[in-house]
């Protein structure tokens, strides 16, 4: 039988372009099919199918293949908000290249990013297998134009690649070398940017400075180590649950839609691990409310957050499963801290 095979990338590893696209093209999140809740939380994880899917609504709206080119001041490392204070904070362009090949783990599951050299070449890797399609070429376009960005910011605004291997489908080759300044090639295995391995000192035209370091608190931490692995079953069911309510109710056909899968396929699949849905749903539901109780949001607000029909329904589920109303929680919560 097979397993849930999911990857995550979390919004704020999007949000730039999500902010690109409406500055650029006046295209809005919601006409992507984004609701405005999750735009609220930068730590969500949204299903890479469904990241796709905006992906190529944004090429429809838009009406080019390429707009990821046009998006290029909005997105890189620099931008992506509680990642960009820590990867940049070192003058090494070499800690930053390893921090961001071992960090992006904390923004997307299921994707590699790593450093090869063969002989003089360091060929920079990143593997998505969950992007598909045309979407293909957008995933690889956007990490290619991140990676691009983050070489020029320690290496100087003259530097190009030796060569730059795209993924997805083929689109409009001159104007991408015209881009990267080099030899792009396209429809390949994985997406590459090539530089010489001598390039490993601060160039004097780097643009780093030293800004302040990343500072987290405990609820913000718990979030950012909190991404499953595709591996990991439970926790990516548990995460496709949570992500499906900034959409209303969790449900099995919402679910079985982001796994592209029938929901009767979604359905023996649980059954033959001897999972209850509603079960699994409250049990989300519950966690997700004590984080927003750990953060200090109002219960009623919390109620409406989970797709609850009112703040009583939500106060009758919690004390279901905590034995304690959201209230009662929160006053022993105050009496130890």
């Amino acid at each position: 039988m097979k397993e849930f095979d999911i990857g995550f990338v979390r919004l704020n590893f999007i949000k730039p372009l999500l902010n690109g696209l409406y500055a650029e093209y006046a295209i809005k999140p919601d006409e992507l099919g984004i609701p405005s809740a999750l735009l609220e939380e930068p730590l969500t994880l949204i299903p890479v199918n469904v990241a796709n899917r905006w992906f190529e609504q944004a090429e429809h709206l838009s009406q080019d293949p390429l707009f990821m080119l046009k998006l290029t001041p909005y997105i890189g490392f620099e931008n992506v908000e509680l990642f960009n204070k820590w990867v940049y904070h070192t003058p090494d362009f070499v800690v930053t290249f390893r921090r961001i090949n071992y960090g992006c783990s904390m923004l997307q599951s299921g994707c590699s990013l790593s450093g090869l050299q063969s002989g003089n070449i360091v060929k920079w890797a990143y593997n998505n297998p969950y992007a598909s399609h045309q979407a293909r070429l957008h995933d690889s376009l956007r990490m290619a134009i991140m990676m691009f960005k983050m070489l020029r910011y320690y290496l100087g605004e003259e530097f190009t690649p030796l060569q730059v291997n795209l993924t997805g489908p083929a689109a409009e080759l001159k104007q991408l070398e015209a881009f990267f300044g080099c030899k792009v090639k396209q429809s390949s295995a994985q997406t590459e940017v090539w530089l010489n391995a001598s390039v490993t000192h601060l160039d004097e035209n780097s643009q780093w400075e030293r800004n302040d370091p990343l500072r987290l608190n405990d609820a913000q931490l718990d979030e950012y180590i909190n991404i499953p692995q595709p591996h990991d079953t439970v926790k990516s069911l548990y995460s496709l649950i949570n992500f499906s309510r900034y959409y209303g109710r969790p449900n099995v056909d919402f679910l079985a839609d982001c796994l592209s899968i029938s929901r009767q396929q979604l359905q023996r699949r649980l059954l033959a691990h001897g999972w209850n849905f509603s079960a699994m749903t409250a049990n989300v539901l519950c966690n997700e409310a004590v984080q927003y109780l750990f953060k200090g949001y109002d219960i009623n607000n919390i109620a409406q957050r989970l797709s609850y029909s009112n703040e009583q329904s939500f106060c009758r589920a919690f004390k279901r499963l905590r034995g304690v109303t959201p209230y009662q929680y929160l006053q022993k919560l105050k009496a130890k801290t």
